[in-house]
């Protein structure tokens, strides 16, 4: 069975002849990218693929230990949340198009909100794109994000990439529960969560949406499409960008909710570095803005512009689906001389507790020695309860680490494609146009901002444009694009 995206937005499940080579495809699709969810593939250095490791089924009964110097990298980048949060900006929005009366896109993020949430989970983002009649598709994108990010977030024993991948099951059974009624039957969503955590980069995904990486000007595709054309085109060794005209483009192959059983891909952990960007996104953009595209955008836009671009180029194209997103950029590297949470040190009083039982254990001891017993065991028992108490109250204080970190490659096979997103003369060519048509259709409205401002965006990206900055000019172009989008949207 596979889901079909028909035109109208709904997804449909239908069975394939039997035997049609269709069929055969995509079952040594679908065989082989289970094979690759148990062994996924590793790269060397090279760049070349090597044996399979281990994966997530395994990693749940692996030995886990702490590997100190990794560990102190990413502590030393993002070691606590007040200095983190200052180190890194996100932009999300979700934007209904221009074909869709309803919007079946959801997302969440939510930050750490102390030093020991950050050290247990990190920060997590979470975008859906829900499928089903009427209302059902909102449901469950919606359902989808609440509970994962707050399955995850209350894993705090499991290491983080288990955590992740079985808060998407958890997900995935909340939506089959709701679905049993009738107005949300065979509804679904597909997922994609990421993680940014003191171990690195995690993401678990299922389905068309997508989450890249933006590191310097090199973008990467860190998760599988679980679409036909993809699972087609890994089986037959066919590059992506160049799949065969009849494969249905509009049909995904995995979803959380509509069945029984379900397989979730798991990146991860991926070193994070200082600059880093990293968008999650619906289909509604990616099938819209091309990929190279996407990657300029992100390299000369700081996220809440970004956002605001990607979605006025989707909806100028024109914007027959949902269009959200999460951008999160990590800007700087943590501070690490400003002072830790209040959290995380254990208050005087709790010192107090400990000395207690200290001085406790010790007249215990002497009245034992001079034969009061009675006296002996009571001050005992007020030593044992008062370092039992010291212990409960300070344990998380006190042994907060970031034990979770596996000695083996990480799992997953990511990037799965990779581009050069240094800003060019033929994306600005492209902007340049947009721009011009924009100006010709808003001519005579009356503005709400000066026009002067406008003007001054197009002489600067003409300017740049001339001179071989590009990345002046498309800076310059996008925030005048933007600022007569805004415009139109207030006149419509």
């Amino acid at each position: 069975m596979v889901g079909c995206r028909p035109p109208g937005g709904n997804v449909r499940y239908s069975a394939l002849e039997p035997g049609s080579r269709s069929q055969s495809a995509i079952a040594d699709a679908l065989a082989r990218r289970s094979i690759a969810y148990l062994y996924p593939k590793t790269k060397h250095a090279n760049g070349q693929g090597s044996s399979r490791t281990k994966g997530l089924l395994s990693m749940k009964s692996s030995h886990f230990r702490y590997n100190e110097r990794h560990h102190f990298r990413f502590r030393r980048l993002m070691s606590q949340t007040s200095a983190w949060k200052k180190s890194l900006c996100y932009a999300a929005k979700s934007d209904v198009g221009l074909r869709r009366s309803n919007n079946q896109d959801s997302f969440l993020v939510r930050l750490a909100s102390s030093s020991r949430q950050w050290l247990e989970r990190g920060h997590i983002c979470v975008v859906a794109d829900g499928m089903g009649a009427h209302l059902a598709g909102e449901v469950a994108s919606k359902l989808a994000t609440e509970t994962i990010t707050k399955s995850y977030l209350a894993r705090t024993h499991e290491p983080l990439g288990q955590a992740l991948v079985q808060a998407v099951y958890d997900a995935h059974e909340a939506i089959r529960v709701k679905s049993r009624e009738e107005a949300y039957r065979e509804m679904g969503t597909t997922c994609d969560a990421f993680a940014l955590t003191p171990q690195g980069f995690f993401v678990a995904h299922v389905g068309d949406s997508r989450v890249y990486r933006l590191r310097g000007n090199t973008l990467d595709q860190m998760t599988f499409d679980h679409s036909l054309v993809w699972e087609v085109c890994s089986a037959t060794n066919i590059p992506f960008d160049q799949p065969p005209s009849h494969i249905p483009k509009n049909q995904i192959t995995r979803s959380l909710g509509p069945t029984d059983k379900l397989l979730v891909d798991l990146e991860g952990p991926l070193p994070i570095e200082v600059g880093d960007t990293y968008l999650a996104c619906s289909d509604g953009l990616s099938g819209q803005v091309a990929d190279i595209e996407i990657g300029q955008i992100l390299a000369v836009c700081p996220p809440d512009v970004a956002v605001e671009t990607l979605i006025n180029l989707a909806n100028l194209r024109g914007g027959p689906d949902n269009i959200t997103m999460v951008i999160v950029r990590t800007t700087e590297d943590a501070d690490e001389s400003q002072a830790v949470d209040d959290e995380m040190i254990v208050p005087g009083w709790h010192w107090g507790i400990l000395a207690m039982a200290f001085v406790a254990g010790l007249a215990a001891a002497a009245s034992l020695v001079f034969g009061n017993v009675s006296l002996g065991a009571l001050l005992a028992l007020v030593a044992v309860a008062a370092g039992v108490a010291f212990f409960m109250m300070t344990q998380r204080t006190l042994f907060a680490s970031s034990p979770y970190i596996p000695t083996s490659t990480p799992i997953g096979a990511a990037p799965y494609r990779t581009w050069n997103c240094t800003p060019e003369a033929t994306f600005a060519d492209a902007l340049a146009k947009m721009f011009q048509e924009l100006r010709q259709a808003t001519e005579g409205q009356k503005f709400t901002i000066p026009i002067q401002t406008v003007q001054r965006y197009e002489s600067e990206a003409v300017s740049g444009h001339k001179n071989g900055d590009f990345t002046a000019a498309i800076r310059n172009y996008v925030l005048a694009i933007n600022s007569l989008m805004r415009e139109i949207k207030k006149d419509g």
